[in-house]
Parts: structure tokens; C-alpha cells; sequence
């Protein structure tokens, strides 16, 4: 008998899905035991449910195509909102299937019980909650669907458990074919246009240009145009970042003098991004409503464009076809004054990002170990990060290339970095994974380093551990002078809770020691935690505590 759970399973190896992450529960056991006899889907099982989403969100910024993730009712599915969320913030498919209580319960207020179109309405793109098990492939692949369409997103499918336990009609129903919309020929030559007239343009380029061929396609424009690119938060990857034509890369943090050069652009183009607050620094780049100079915005979600800013063009379309249309047309002899443009942006932006090192008087400045890797590092490696200030260091001071992957979290939750480590070195076991963490993020999700031992998974772990929650420190110093409250951390040795896990635990108590430390974490055939005592008073890669004090002024 072929039951709905079955025809579920079909319906996702028909759609290319090779690895699910969950946290099983008895509310779809049957898919569990439909997933039994998929050899074509690994199950990992994770320890949390939000480190099985945000697995599932890092498996899709790796591979483009919607991440799954399983979790049961109830309290599995409130776990999993941080991945929902940061789904919905980062503009990546994922597909969420939660178990629910039996039919003839709903409404009752069951056990476990929730209305997850409420739950989770306002954050996914689509919540569907199956009651009819021939519809339920076909519901599958219509999650898929909205999952990539316009912008990507999270679509929620609720599953309840008796329903998958009926018999289905259906082996499985096949993708349905994205349309992508496309500018026309009209509009790629008006946009040329419009920067062959430009002295001054800057192109910001955003996460749906994420995929190898988009990236080959924008550095192709760059360089046929003469066009500087800016990188939106958290996608600083997708260009070389030693490339003359390298603007900046648009996040936290960003010195006043890269800003104010920025803005002295005289057109802004604006590609697969949406231009949220952090990649506009706070809409000032460019500036809401009216931008200072003309700004075209090209997006394949109409109902991101002129909503929050005026533009002098708006177009509905895939990025990576527009950037690639662009490349191709033969552009004018670039007008005065542009050479001068992209040299300025490339000086202020070199400047910024020379590393120096220094010394800090409490600890190790973090930027030793991003020196490190630099030395090291390959030119595949994947870097991935928590949330928090120990960033700015990876941000300023690590030159990627494009044939490295950042994964980071636009949303800024805590907890994305061990699980889309771990998640990496399943997608790419022959790759380096190195992924660094705050000691907060850490104990959120870094359980799941028992994962990454369970499954295998070669995973560089470096905790900054400077015994704080460092980004709420660094705002209380701001606003409220001296007045530290909540933000100080009692923490483990990570060094000997990674050894409990049956993983390799380093340490790097000097900055003298870094080179080495990497050297050995990247020789071990395993999962490494190295504990960094990192230096609280340097809480940033751009400021320091003193610095911070009433009358001082900042470091930059």
C-alpha cells in the first residue's frame, strides 16, 4: 500500500532532495519510516530543531535549491521559527514539514496543538496544512514552487499524523517549472545606457547572485563597464574582494569614510537585492524616500520595487539574466572621470582592510586568527559565522574570492554558525569548513557538534571567547556609559567540552600561536574546536572599550 507519507518521500526525490534535517518525533513517524527505505535522501538527525533549520537554510545558500527540514508539533515546530525567520531575512528557500495532531483533533486544543498559518503567517511565504492525502504530493510540490518563485522564502507544510498514514493515490508529483521573469531588451539598454553616461556609478550587488555562473557573470560586467561593486550584507563572497573594481561590502560596521565616498556616486544600480537597512547603512545608500541620485533596481519580486525607495527604473527579473544580458552589450569608451572614481573607492577600501597587527591588553585581537587564515585558507574553503562582533574582523580583514562561500545570517540570529558549519562539510567533505563563533552563539546551537562527530563532519570550529555577549556590550557602552548589566558570560573550557564530544579540542591563548593552531585544526581528520581567548576590550575590528568611554574618540 503506497500511503501519503510514501507519495511525500516520492515527491522529494523527484525534486533532486538528497538530505533532510530533523529532529524525529511521533507526530510523522510515517515519513520516518517512508525515509527507511529512501536510499536516495540521508536523514541527519540533529539535537535541536533550530540547529536542523538552520542547517536546512545553509544547505540552500550552498546549493541554490530549497533546504528541508522535519520537525513535530508543537514545541519541535517553535524551535524551528529562528530557521523560518531567518529564511524569510536572507531570501532563501526552505521547505518546513511539521507534524500535527490527528484531524478529528484539530481545534481542540490538543495536545501539542497549534494553528501554524497563525504561528508562522506573517514570516513564511505560505503555510498549508494537508487534511486530504491525495493532495498532499501534489501540495509538496507547490511548497517547492513558491519556496524559489520570486523572492525565496520558507514555506511551512503541516502534516497531520493520520493523514500520512492513508493511502495515496499518488507515487509522487514531479517540479513545477519556475518561471523566471526577464527584462527586456529595451531595459538592458537603457540601463546601459545610463551607466555608459555615468562619471561615478556603483553597483550593489545582491544574494541572488549568489550561484557560480552569477558570479562569473558579474565579475564578466565589472569588468566590460568599468563598474564598481559593493557587496550587500552578508554576500561579500560573490566578488573578489582584491579586485580593483571592489567597492565594499555593505554591512555592520562600515567606516564613515568608505560611506561618505559611497555616496558621492552619481547613479546606483541596484542587483538582487532588496536594499535592506543594513546593506543601505541605515537608507542613507541610497537614501529613502528620494534617493540622491538616480537609482535602478533590478529584482525579480515586483512588490520589492518602489516600495521603500523612488527609482529613476525599476525592473521586475532574474539577476544573474540581467547581469549576463549587461556583460554582453559592448559598452561606450567609459566617460572622464571614472578611472578617478574607481580608484578612489579602491584606495579607501584598501586602506581599510590592510591588516595591521596589534596587540590587546586582555586577550587576543581576533584579527590574528582571521590573519591566519588568510595565510592558510584554500581557495574553496568555506567560512561560515554566528552573529556578532567577533564578524567585523572576517568582514574587514579576509580577502575572499569568489570560489570561497560565506554563510552568514542577514536575519543576525544567534546560533547559524556550528549547524551551517556542520551542513557544509556534508555538502562539501573535501573542502575546508571553518566557521567562527561567539561563546553566546556557541552554547545556543553548538550542540550540534555532536552532529558533525555523529555524521562525520569536518568542521573548524573558533569560538571568540572574550566572555561576553560582545554586541549587546558594545550598545550598552554606547547608551548607557558604564552601565554593564546582563552581558557578562560564565564559560566552559571549549577546548575540553569539545573532547567530551569525542572532538578535537585546541587552544589559542596568544596571538603567536594562531598559525599553528589552524594548521593543526585543518590537518585533523575530524571536528575541531579551538577556544580563542579573545580580548574584550578589542570588541570590535573598528572600536575598543576605552574608546567607547564618554569624551573618547573611536578607533577606526
Amino acid at each position: 500500500m503506497n500511503r501519503a507519507a510514501d507519495a511525500l518521500v516520492d515527491t522529494l526525490v523527484l525534486h533532486g532532495v538528497d538530505r533532510v534535517f530533523c529532529v524525529p518525533g511521533e507526530s510523522y513517524l510515517a515519513v520516518l519510516d517512508a525515509l527507511h527505505d529512501c536510499d536516495d535522501i540521508q536523514v541527519v538527525s540533529c539535537r535541536h530543531e533550530g540547529g536542523a533549520g538552520f542547517m536546512a537554510v545553509a544547505d540552500a545558500k550552498l546549493t541554490g535549491a530549497p533546504g528541508v527540514a522535519l520537525v513535530s508539533r508543537g514545541p519541535g515546530a517553535c524551535n524551528a521559527a529562528i530557521a523560518v525567520h531567518t529564511a524569510e531575512q536572507d531570501a532563501v528557500p526552505l521547505v518546513l514539514f511539521i507534524g500535527q495532531v490527528p484531524r478529528a483533533d484539530l481545534g481542540r486544543g490538543a495536545f501539542q496543538e497549534v494553528d501554524y498559518k497563525i504561528t508562522f503567517g506573517d514570516m513564511a511565504k505560505h503555510v498549508d496544512e494537508v487534511h486530504e492525502p491525495k493532495n498532499l504530493a501534489k501540495v509538496v510540490a507547490q511548497a517547492f514552487q513558491i519556496a524559489q518563485e520570486g523572492t525565496p522564502g520558507p514555506v511551512v507544510v503541516v502534516l497531520p499524523e493520520d493523514m500520512l498514514l492513508d493511502p495515496a493515490e499518488d507515487t509522487g508529483v514531479s517540479p513545477i517549472a519556475l518561471e523566471k521573469p526577464r527584462a527586456t531588451d529595451a531595459q538592458v539598454k537603457a540601463v546601459a545606457a545610463a551607466i555608459g553616461r555615468a562619471k561615478r556609478p556603483v553597483l550593489i550587488a545582491g544574494g541572488m547572485l549568489r550561484a557560480p555562473s552569477a558570479r562569473a557573470a558579474l565579475l564578466a560586467c565589472s569588468e566590460a563597464w568599468s563598474l564598481p561593486v559593493a557587496a550587500s550584507f552578508k554576500n561579500q563572497d560573490i566578488f573578489p574582494n582584491e579586485h580593483d573594481h571592489f567597492a565594499a561590502h555593505l554591512g555592520y560596521g562600515v567606516p564613515a569614510s568608505i560611506r561618505e565616498t559611497l555616496q558621492d556616486a552619481d547613479l546606483i544600480v541596484a542587483v538582487g537585492t532588496r536594499l535592506g537597512d543594513v546593506t543601505t547603512q541605515g537608507y542613507l545608500l541610497p537614501e529613502a524616500p528620494q534617493p540622491k541620485q538616480p537609482l535602478i533596481h533590478v529584482y525579480p519580486d515586483g512588490d520589492h520595487l518602489d516600495h521603500v525607495f523612488e527609482t529613476a527604473q525599476s525592473i521586475c527579473a532574474d539577476a544573474e539574466d540581467f547581469i549576463e544580458r549587461l556583460a554582453a552589450v559592448t559598452p561606450p569608451k567609459a566617460p572622464e572621470g571614472r578611472r578617478d572614481w574607481l580608484k578612489r573607492l579602491r584606495d579607501a577600501n584598501r586602506k581599510m582592510a590592510e591588516w595591521k597587527p596589534w596587540s590587546a591588553p586582555d586577550g587576543v585581537n581576533f584579527g590574528h586568527v582571521i590573519a591566519a587564515f588568510r595565510n592558510q585558507l584554500t581557495d574553496d574553503a568555506v567560512i561560515t559565522m554566528d552573529a556578532g562582533n567577533f564578524n567585523s574582523w572576517v568582514h574587514r580583514y579576509f580577502p575572499f574570492k569568489p570560489t570561497q562561500i560565506l554563510l552568514g545570517a542577514v536575519s543576525g540570529a544567534m546560533g547559524l554558525g556550528v549547524p551551517s558549519a556542520v551542513a557544509a562539510a556534508l555538502r562539501h567533505p573535501d573542502r575546508q569548513v571553518v566557521t567562527v563563533c561567539g561563546d553566546g552563539g556557541t552554547l545556543m546551537t553548538g550542540n550540534e557538534l555532536a552532529t558533525a562527530v555523529q555524521y562525520g563532519a569536518k568542521v573548524r570550529i573558533f569560538v571568540s571567547n572574550n566572555k561576553s555577549y560582545g554586541t549587546i556590550r558594545l550598545h550598552q557602552e554606547k547608551s548607557f556609559p558604564g552601565r554593564i548589566e546582563g552581558t557578562n558570560l560564565v564559560n566552559p573550557d571549549f577546548a575540553k567540552w569539545a573532547e567530551s564530544f569525542g572532538a578535537k579540542g585546541l587552544r589559542i591563548d596568544t596571538a603567536e600561536q594562531a598559525d599553528n593552531v589552524l594548521a593543526e585544526a585543518l590537518a585533523h581528520d575530524g571536528p575541531v574546536v579551538i577556544d580563542v581567548a579573545a580580548s574584550l576590550e578589542q570588541i570590535s575590528a573598528y572600536t575598543n572599550l576605552t574608546s567607547l568611554k564618554p569624551g573618547k574618540a573611536a578607533t577606526a
